[in-house]
Protein backbone atom coordinates (compact mmCIF):
# COMPACT_ATOMS: atom_id res chain seq x y z
CA UNK A 1 0.00 0.00 0.00
CA UNK A 2 1.40 3.39 -1.00
CA UNK A 3 1.94 5.97 1.69
CA UNK A 4 0.43 9.27 0.50
CA UNK A 5 2.26 11.37 3.10
CA UNK A 6 5.76 10.09 2.26
CA UNK A 7 7.97 12.09 -0.05
CA UNK A 8 10.30 10.21 -2.35
CA UNK A 9 13.49 11.97 -3.30
CA UNK A 10 15.27 10.79 -6.42
CA UNK A 11 18.52 12.11 -7.73
CA UNK A 12 17.40 11.98 -11.32
CA UNK A 13 18.83 13.09 -14.61
CA UNK A 14 18.10 12.22 -18.26
CA UNK A 15 21.47 10.52 -18.57
CA UNK A 16 20.82 8.46 -15.46
CA UNK A 17 17.50 7.21 -16.84
CA UNK A 18 19.17 6.02 -20.03
CA UNK A 19 21.91 4.33 -17.99
CA UNK A 20 19.33 2.58 -15.83
CA UNK A 21 17.59 1.32 -18.98
CA UNK A 22 20.87 -0.09 -20.27
CA UNK A 23 21.57 -1.82 -16.94
CA UNK A 24 18.46 -3.93 -17.45
CA UNK A 25 20.43 -5.77 -20.15
CA UNK A 26 23.32 -6.61 -17.80
CA UNK A 27 23.85 -9.61 -15.56
CA UNK A 28 22.87 -9.95 -11.89
CA UNK A 29 26.40 -9.19 -10.63
CA UNK A 30 26.42 -5.81 -12.38
CA UNK A 31 22.92 -4.84 -11.23
CA UNK A 32 23.64 -5.92 -7.64
CA UNK A 33 26.83 -3.87 -7.69
CA UNK A 34 24.91 -0.88 -9.07
CA UNK A 35 22.20 -1.20 -6.40
CA UNK A 36 24.80 -1.33 -3.62
CA UNK A 37 26.64 1.68 -4.99
CA UNK A 38 23.35 3.62 -5.36
CA UNK A 39 22.36 2.69 -1.81
CA UNK A 40 25.71 3.97 -0.51
CA UNK A 41 25.31 7.30 -2.33
CA UNK A 42 21.69 7.66 -1.18
CA UNK A 43 22.70 6.86 2.41
CA UNK A 44 25.33 9.59 2.29
CA UNK A 45 22.83 12.14 0.92
CA UNK A 46 20.15 11.02 3.40
CA UNK A 47 22.52 11.40 6.34
CA UNK A 48 23.41 14.93 5.17
CA UNK A 49 19.70 15.79 4.92
CA UNK A 50 19.10 14.22 8.34
CA UNK A 51 21.88 16.35 9.83
CA UNK A 52 20.38 19.49 8.29
CA UNK A 53 16.94 18.62 9.69
CA UNK A 54 18.28 18.44 13.26
CA UNK A 55 17.81 22.24 13.53
CA UNK A 56 14.14 22.02 14.58
CA UNK A 57 12.24 19.66 16.91
CA UNK A 58 9.84 18.59 14.15
CA UNK A 59 12.82 18.25 11.82
CA UNK A 60 14.40 15.79 14.25
CA UNK A 61 11.27 13.64 14.05
CA UNK A 62 11.25 14.00 10.25
CA UNK A 63 14.92 12.96 10.11
CA UNK A 64 14.05 9.77 11.99
CA UNK A 65 11.69 8.73 9.15
CA UNK A 66 14.33 8.68 6.38
CA UNK A 67 14.43 5.37 4.52
CA UNK A 68 16.99 4.59 1.81
CA UNK A 69 15.75 2.64 -1.22
CA UNK A 70 17.49 -0.28 -2.92
CA UNK A 71 16.88 1.02 -6.44
CA UNK A 72 19.47 1.27 -9.20
CA UNK A 73 19.58 5.04 -8.82
CA UNK A 74 20.18 6.90 -5.54
CA UNK A 75 16.88 7.65 -3.80
CA UNK A 76 15.40 7.90 -0.33
CA UNK A 77 12.07 8.82 1.20
CA UNK A 78 11.04 10.71 4.30
CA UNK A 79 7.83 11.51 6.11
CA UNK A 80 4.95 9.09 6.16
CA UNK A 81 2.24 8.28 8.67
CA UNK A 82 4.10 6.12 11.19
CA UNK A 83 5.91 8.94 12.99
CA UNK A 84 3.42 11.26 14.66
CA UNK A 85 3.62 14.43 16.69
CA UNK A 86 2.23 14.79 20.22
CA UNK A 87 -1.08 16.04 18.82
CA UNK A 88 -1.46 12.96 16.59
CA UNK A 89 -0.53 14.63 13.30
CA UNK A 90 1.53 12.40 11.00
CA UNK A 91 4.92 13.95 10.36
CA UNK A 92 4.42 13.50 6.61
CA UNK A 93 1.48 15.91 6.73
CA UNK A 94 3.70 18.80 7.86
CA UNK A 95 6.84 17.97 5.88
CA UNK A 96 6.31 20.77 3.36
CA UNK A 97 5.75 23.28 6.17
CA UNK A 98 9.02 22.23 7.78
CA UNK A 99 10.89 22.50 4.48
CA UNK A 100 9.32 25.59 2.89
CA UNK A 101 7.72 27.42 5.81
CA UNK A 102 4.39 29.23 5.63
CA UNK A 103 2.99 32.65 4.95
CA UNK A 104 2.91 34.32 8.35
CA UNK A 105 0.68 37.26 7.48
CA UNK A 106 -2.35 35.73 5.74
CA UNK A 107 -5.65 35.88 7.58
CA UNK A 108 -7.18 32.43 8.14
CA UNK A 109 -10.71 31.48 9.15
CA UNK A 110 -11.66 29.09 11.97
CA UNK A 111 -14.89 28.35 13.77
CA UNK A 112 -13.57 30.37 16.70
CA UNK A 113 -12.80 33.36 14.50
CA UNK A 114 -10.04 34.77 12.36
CA UNK A 115 -6.34 34.35 13.01
CA UNK A 116 -3.19 35.39 11.18
CA UNK A 117 -0.70 32.98 9.61
CA UNK A 118 0.55 29.51 10.40
CA UNK A 119 3.02 30.37 13.14
CA UNK A 120 4.10 26.78 13.85
CA UNK A 121 6.36 26.97 10.77
CA UNK A 122 9.15 29.35 9.82
CA UNK A 123 8.34 32.21 7.42
CA UNK A 124 8.03 31.15 3.79
CA UNK A 125 11.44 30.45 2.24
CA UNK A 126 12.58 32.80 -0.54
CA UNK A 127 11.62 32.21 -4.17
CA UNK A 128 14.10 30.35 -6.35
CA UNK A 129 13.41 29.51 -9.96
CA UNK A 130 9.87 28.15 -10.32
CA UNK A 131 9.50 27.32 -6.63
CA UNK A 132 10.95 28.09 -3.25
CA UNK A 133 14.51 27.57 -2.01
CA UNK A 134 13.58 25.52 1.04
CA UNK A 135 15.39 25.41 4.36
CA UNK A 136 16.89 21.96 4.91
CA UNK A 137 16.24 19.25 2.31
CA UNK A 138 16.52 21.05 -1.03
CA UNK A 139 19.57 23.21 -0.25
CA UNK A 140 21.42 20.14 1.05
CA UNK A 141 20.53 18.08 -2.03
CA UNK A 142 21.47 20.94 -4.36
CA UNK A 143 24.89 21.10 -2.71
CA UNK A 144 25.37 17.32 -3.07
CA UNK A 145 23.85 16.81 -6.53
CA UNK A 146 26.97 17.45 -8.62
CA UNK A 147 29.18 15.33 -6.38
CA UNK A 148 26.75 12.42 -6.29
CA UNK A 149 26.19 12.53 -10.05
CA UNK A 150 29.94 12.55 -10.71
CA UNK A 151 30.60 9.64 -8.33
CA UNK A 152 27.64 7.72 -9.72
CA UNK A 153 28.88 8.04 -13.29
CA UNK A 154 32.41 7.03 -12.28
CA UNK A 155 31.09 3.92 -10.55
CA UNK A 156 28.88 3.11 -13.54
CA UNK A 157 31.95 3.22 -15.78
CA UNK A 158 33.72 0.86 -13.38
CA UNK A 159 30.76 -1.55 -13.32
CA UNK A 160 30.42 -1.50 -17.12
CA UNK A 161 34.13 -2.23 -17.52
CA UNK A 162 33.89 -5.16 -15.10
CA UNK A 163 30.80 -6.47 -16.89
CA UNK A 164 32.55 -6.22 -20.29
CA UNK A 165 35.38 -8.35 -18.90
CA UNK A 166 32.90 -11.05 -17.81
CA UNK A 167 31.22 -11.31 -21.21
Amino acid sequence: MANDNAIEIKIDDKELRSLVASFKKMDKIATDDLKQMSRDLATEAASAVGSALQATPAGKILASTIKVSTAVQPQFSLGGTRAILKNGTPIGAITMGIEFGSYQDRVRERKSGKYVGLRQFQPRSPREGRGNAGYYIYPTLKAFHGTILKRYLQQVDRIVAAWNERI
